[in-house]
């Protein structure tokens, strides 16, 4: 599967978690769901991972969430997609996506969880509109 589909694929999950009740994880998959929405856009215009500098200051070996949230707003190709608004809420997706995966103490509440897959779906809307 490429990025694309695994992309479509988590946006389905978070929609079924989110009819559910599931929030935490609808959270996680829209976001998922975000990060490889990206990936596959880069990838389709020649990016690598190795394009890029890792959290160790080397060139990074796999795709890294903040190459990603750094990218949706800086890189042009995903810019000429995402407009910057759409961009910067990558990175929001990936704080609720921490929060929810990590922080118990902090649930989400539904409506957060309803924003965060409408925002994942716009997304991969717009990079599927580029792609397809």
């Amino acid at each position: 599967m490429d990025e694309l589909g695994l992309a479509q694929e988590l946006l389905k999950d978070a929609k079924a978690l989110l009819g559910m009740g599931s929030l935490r994880s609808s959270i996680s998959r829209s976001y998922y769901a975000t990060f490889h929405a990206c990936i596959a856009l880069l990838e389709e215009h020649g990016f690598r991972p190795t394009n890029f500098t890792g959290k160790h200051g080397w060139p990074a070996k796999r795709w890294e969430h903040g190459i990603i949230i750094a990218q949706s707003t800086a890189n042009p190709v995903l810019r000429s997609v995402l407009p910057l608004k759409l961009g910067l809420q990558v990175n929001w997706l990936y704080t609720l996506r921490i929060r929810s995966d990590y922080r118990p103490t902090q649930p989400p509440t539904a409506t957060q969880a309803k924003e965060v897959y409408k925002v994942a779906e716009r997304i991969l809307k717009k990079v599927e509109a580029k792609l397809i």
